[in-house]
């Protein structure tokens, strides 16, 4: 009798932990299952990221190649020998009528393609020279001394 009870005993056992473990199974096939669908849509959003990485970088590289050809477009507002190239934060200062003591004007010009916009630095850039607050330095340099020579 006592044999039976724990035979009886024992199936039970081994049926609810073959049950348990088949939940576990399940789990973790369902498990495995969320892990490639995340895997997957990670190397999707990894190729959109370069992707857009590359895009980004080639616009960049695009528009500092044709920042260097812009004064000789038609439309430049100074003529190409009259303009210093900078880069940053300014792209070109030009100058015009240099011959002349009333006419001789300063040009900042800033070249923008596709929809770049102006950065924080330019604007406020911008900002100081439609506000004349515009100055003149002259430094004397002789040997290894300096001298300000103000207005």
């Amino acid at each position: 009798m006592t044999l039976i009870f724990i035979s009886l005993f024992l199936a039970i056992v081994i049926f609810l932990l073959t049950v348990k473990l088949k939940e576990y199974v399940e789990e973790v096939a369902q498990l495995r299952k969320q892990i490639e669908q995340t895997a997957a849509a990670h190397i999707i959003e990894k190729a959109k990221v370069k992707k857009d990485s590359t895009f980004r970088s080639s616009a960049v590289n695009w528009g500092k190649t044709i920042e260097h050809f812009v004064p000789f477009m038609t439309k430049f507002p100074v003529p190409a020998e009259d303009v210093v190239f900078l880069g940053m934060p300014i792209d070109y200062v030009g100058f015009t009528d240099t011959e002349s003591k009333t006419k001789c004007e300063v040009h900042f010009i800033e070249v923008k393609s596709g929809n770049a916009a102006l950065m924080g630095k330019q604007r406020n850039i911008k900002k100081a020279i439609q506000e004349g607050r515009v100055h003149w330095h002259e430094i004397a340099v002789d040997g290894n001394r300096v001298e300000v020579v103000e207005e």
